[in-house]
């Protein structure tokens, strides 16, 4: 096996995070584009995803053959300093000026429950291993550019209220990618698992970047005045 397992996933995901950035809607973004409408609609879908995150999370222990004792506290551990960050971009909702029982009483968008659903599917019929991926691109994404477009958002005037959830993630998951490399040397040990946490990491990113995606275009019919 290559010396290195976190370096091959990396740079697969790196790869992927490139084509999402010449996309037409992550171009959009790089400028500066878009209007707060895109953003409420970001929020919402965010809203409805990450609320599973914590769950998930410790879902996936379960499925693993061995009783990693050690790692799964970590995992739990992490877990619970998820819980919660689905309220942040509902109240950078609020913040916005948006109703908070409408976004309350919405449904997610395909994309996003689809999103979602990919992931315990992977855990569950395919590998545990594929949710190593999936965390991988949700950790690291805000940390590569998260800073990013959070200038750029405030250049659209979003206040500092309002990106509380884009705030928490570019600063906490600084921590987190270091859980990441610790997940993956533990759990990491054939070819085969490199190439899998590779491309769940790979698929995560396209996944991600549709859900985005429709949430913009969301955002521009239910947030455009």
């Amino acid at each position: 096996m290559a010396a290195n397992p976190f370096e091959q996933v990396k740079s697969a995901w790196l790869e992927q995070v490139q084509i999402m950035n010449q996309s037409y809607w992550f171009q959009r973004l790089q400028k500066g584009d878009l209007d707060l409408a895109h953003y409420k609609g970001y929020l919402q879908e965010t809203y409805h995803h990450a609320g599973l995150n914590p769950q998930i999370q410790a879902f996936a222990t379960m499925y693993f053959k061995e009783n990693h004792r050690e790692l799964f506290g970590m995992f739990y551990k992490h877990a619970t300093s998820e819980i919660g960050h689905d309220l942040l971009a509902l109240g950078d909702l609020v913040a916005l000026g948006e109703s908070r029982e409408k976004a309350l009483q919405s449904r997610p968008l395909p994309t996003t429950a689809a999103y979602n659903a990919w992931v315990i599917y992977q855990i569950q019929f395919v590998s545990p291993l594929a949710y190593l991926g999936y965390l991988f691109h949700l950790e690291f994404l805000p940390t590569l550019q998260g800073r990013e477009h959070i200038n750029v958002l405030k250049k659209l005037g979003v206040p500092e209220n309002a990106l509380t959830f884009l705030e928490e993630h570019a600063t906490v998951d600084v921590g987190h990618n270091r859980l990441m490399m610790k997940y993956v040397d533990e759990l990491i040990k054939t070819p085969a698992d490199i190439e899998m946490v590779s491309n769940a990491a790979r698929d995560a990113c396209v996944l991600h970047q549709k859900m985005i995606e429709a949430s913009f275009e969301n955002g521009e019919r239910l947030f455009k005045r």
